[in-house]
């Protein structure tokens, strides 16, 4: 008896529910969106092949892999169109593909792309085989700054990926001179500090030299300022080339005062001031938007473009003082973005350090009165 009033209960409450949904018409299912047409497909097949004629063959392979219709439209070989290409055009090619793709750099040697190694930066100097002769021979052998980079770390910073290895392409870089070393040889550097910055989407260094215990400007050794000044120069007989040899004999003759300068043919700017028994050299150079290693912006730096038609110099010019300007922008930037992150990632640290920075100021003008 028990078992049949639950069932007719059962059945009652189904009913209710049955009833109760016939109430409430079905809705007709909305037809699924559908995706609107390209406007560039809404052009005329005629005009579009037209179009493309005119692309090179970078733009021809970024348009194909929009869609399906632009990979039957730009259908080709390839590898065959790109063998065919001189090697300048070859390597553009490749680097305008390497531009989105934050794990590979293209190869001016091989013209192609390379896996990106961590341990690779100026300071660790390990560097693929292929890439032996591109590193700047204008900086010290401490620092082996190449084209590879450049373009990963403003990539890097572009894409924002890959922080720690930025970090470490970007961390400053400083040599002493132990003079008690066997190694150690007269008129060199005794110190020499490499700090990289990226600034406004652009590659810039700043690198300072100070010599020590000097009786003459003219003991240190030569070496390059930039591919078109030496420092000691000899050949007084071009003048614009002594300039910056000029700038130190003067800064020693008149310690105290700086003396500013700049290269006409590089983005290069430079100060020299004597004081407290020191010389000291401080260059600002722009190594330009990271494009490709064969772009002028790179190889005014490298030699390879300094000279046009063997005669005339390849002139890629700059506002005096402008590199200086935009690295010292760069630098305010850079500690701005460290006291942030610090107040974010670390707040009691970062108050602990504003305190002491209070105290140290408060103490220094009390030493002042």
């Amino acid at each position: 008896m028990t078992t049949v009033s639950s069932t007719m209960h059962q059945n009652h409450i189904w009913q209710r529910v049955i009833a109760l949904k016939g109430r409430f018409p079905k809705k007709p299912a909305l037809p699924a969106p559908v995706a609107p047409t390209p406007y560039i497909l809404s052009i005329p097949t005629e005009l579009l092949e037209e179009i493309i004629k005119h692309l090179d063959l970078h733009g021809e392979f970024m348009f194909s892999q929009t869609c399906q219709t632009a990979r039957i439209l730009t259908q080709k070989d390839w590898k065959d169109a790109l063998l065919k290409l001189p090697d300048p055009d070859k390597l553009l090619f490749w680097a305008r593909v390497a531009y989105r793709l934050p794990n590979q750099w293209a190869c001016a040697r091989c013209c192609k792309l390379h896996e990106t190694d961590h341990w690779d930066t100026p300071r660790s100097q390990r560097l693929p085989r292929c890439q032996r002769g591109e590193t700047l021979d204008t900086l010290d052998r401490c620092y082996k700054l190449r084209h590879t980079h450049v373009d990963l770390a403003l990539k890097f910073r572009r894409m924002g990926v890959n922080t720690s290895y930025l970090r470490e392409i970007l961390a400053p870089c400083e040599y002493i001179a132990n003079r008690e070393a066997g190694s150690w040889k007269p008129g060199v550097p005794d110190k020499i500090l490499h700090v990289p910055r990226v600034v406004r989407g652009r590659f810039c260094l700043k690198v300072v030299k100070e010599f020590h215990d000097l009786n003459s400007p003219y003991e240190i050794r030569t070496f390059k300022v930039c591919r078109h000044q030496l420092f000691p120069w000899w050949h007084w007989s071009f003048d614009y080339f002594g300039l910056f040899g000029q700038h130190v004999d003067q800064a020693w003759h008149q310690p105290g005062n700086v003396y500013d300068g700049y290269c006409k043919w590089c983005p290069m700017d430079y100060s020299v001031v004597r004081e407290e028994g020191m010389l000291r050299m401080t260059f600002w150079y722009d190594y330009g938007t990271g494009k490709s290693a064969r772009d002028l912006e790179w190889m005014i730096h490298v030699g390879d473009e300094v000279y046009n038609n063997a005669i005339e110099l390849t002139t890629k010019y700059h506002e005096p003082g402008s590199i200086r300007e935009l690295f010292h922008q760069g630098s305010l930037n850079h500690m701005v973005r460290g006291l942030t992150s610090m107040l974010i990632r670390h707040p009691r640290k970062f108050c602990r350090r504003a305190r002491k920075v209070r105290a140290a100021h408060k103490a220094a003008e009390a030493a002042a009165r």
